[in-house]
């Protein structure tokens, strides 16, 4: 245990030469620096343990503390530091991982390009979508469409497709061919409060306004993750899908937080039968022992790639694509996905988190709109569940309510605004599914009596 004098001493160069994803110096005076972990429990600099409330940042679904993916990686690295992923070179790790990620898969999905994270995933998918269309003889089709309150990434074109005004501050001018869907009634509202209301009419609005000749592709997050854990109603994606295929618009499924279980099936279309024609993954594939992800692509795109005119190279790669450590270690995380059954534990502990917080929440004057699919759960803090009115954000509930969960119930959920957002690893038990509800019940009786 380091004393207190060396862990100032962290603190300070952590100011000093860190600058941190949205980098807010004024949020970092007191961080958390987390030294071990073991399995949904995390240990802090000071000896504190909590349960890991979001998986970290949705990605670390085996749990912390797995020996095996630390042994798989330490017998790749011995085996060789490095193997080039380019065209005409490969390695075993890999080609064995695209074959199981393409079992696990949806039936109409063929072929995977290895990307090292969430953000290159869904560039790299977007790529695919006007290289297609091009190949397809139809140039024009070059433009995405995206939602609000979505979440794709932070490059400068997959900060173009989030729908997330924040993320839009000070790097603009954003690209141009990327737009979003809105409310027919309310153009303006894309930070809806405590509810998300979007319809699949706002896509084919959106098509139809862009003109259906030069729509690539429609980017959705089955469950918007980082916008607020928020669930579509059933008809929604298998209406998406059918619109789509009426304006031959590609459907792009951004899994990146939603893929490998979190929803209780291996991939959260399948919760509506619906099949996508691009796939984006990333955080779970590896459960985040290591960075890798990459874009799955259909049957249909997959034949013309396979059959490429001479002048149409895929000119897009990454150094560290396909690498072989990440490869064999996501190899022997979804083994143990399998072994463990964690997608099915992932149904199981969702519904008891949703049921026993519904339980606990019914009737509640400040809380509402508890909504959940799988180990994804959110609920909203408002001033009158009755009618919904929301707080001013400035009065900060949603920041109190964490801050107890976190002091006092040893749970780290995180919260966007008065959203409280809960999907902790899918080993969860249901004794700590119960702390997590009991954390959640005290702080909100705390922070609002």
């Amino acid at each position: 245990m380091m004393d207190e004098s060396q862990i100032a001493q962290l603190i300070q160069d952590d100011r000093a030469h860190m600058l941190h994803s949205q980098h807010y110096a004024p949020d970092h005076e007191n961080p958390m620096i987390f030294v071990s972990g073991k399995g949904v429990w995390i240990k802090d600099i000071h000896g504190k343990e909590y349960i890991d409330g979001l998986s970290s940042l949705w990605n670390v679904a085996v749990g912390h503390g797995r020996t095996e993916l630390a042994e798989a990686a330490a017998e790749q690295m011995g085996k060789i530091a490095f193997a080039n992923g380019y065209n005409g070179f490969s390695n075993i790790p890999a080609i064995q991982l695209a074959t199981k990620v393409i079992d696990l898969c949806y039936d109409n999905m063929s072929a995977l390009f290895f990307t090292n994270s969430g953000g290159e995933s869904n560039e790299g998918s977007f790529k695919m979508a006007r290289f297609y269309w091009n190949l397809q003889g139809k140039p024009n089709k070059v433009k995405l469409i995206a939602r609000p309150r979505s979440y794709h990434g932070s490059t400068l074109a997959t900060a173009s497709m989030t729908g997330l005004p924040p993320f839009w501050k000070y790097f603009g001018p954003l690209l141009p061919n990327i737009s979003h869907t809105e409310s027919p009634s309310n153009p303006e509202s894309i930070d809806l409060p405590n509810t998300d209301g979007e319809t699949a009419e706002w896509l084919e609005e959106a098509i139809l306004r862009e003109g259906p000749e030069t729509v690539a592709a429609f980017i959705a997050e089955p469950v918007k993750g980082a916008g607020g854990i928020f669930t579509p109603s059933d008809d929604y994606f298998p209406h998406v899908r059918e619109i789509c295929d009426r304006y031959d618009v590609l459907l792009i499924a951004d899994e990146v937080i939603t893929g490998f279980g979190r929803t209780g099936k291996w991939f959260a279309l399948e919760n509506w039968d619906v099949q996508p024609d691009i796939v984006s993954i990333a955080k779970a594939i590896t459960s985040a022992y290591i960075p890798m992800g990459a874009f799955i692509v259909s049957d249909k795109i997959a034949e013309k790639m396979n059959n490429l005119p001479e002048d149409a190279k895929f000119m897009h790669g990454y150094t560290n694509s396909a690498h072989p450590t990440a490869a064999a270690v996501g190899l022997r995380n979804l083994q143990i996905m399998e072994d463990e059954n964690l997608v099915d534990n992932a149904a199981k502990m969702g519904e008891r988190l949703s049921s026993k917080l519904q339980e606990s929440f019914q009737g509640h004057p400040h809380v509402t709109n508890i909504r959940s699919l799988g180990l994804m759960t959110g609920f909203s803090i408002v001033k009158d569940s009755a009618t919904g009115e929301p707080y001013d954000v400035s009065d900060g509930y949603g920041k109190r309510v964490l801050a107890h969960m976190r002091d006092e119930g040893n749970v780290l959920p995180r919260n966007i605004n008065d959203e409280i957002l809960l999907a902790p690893p899918l080993v969860i038990n249901a004794e700590e599914i119960d702390q997590i509800v009991a954390a959640a019940t005290d702080a909100v009786s705390y922070v609002m009596e």
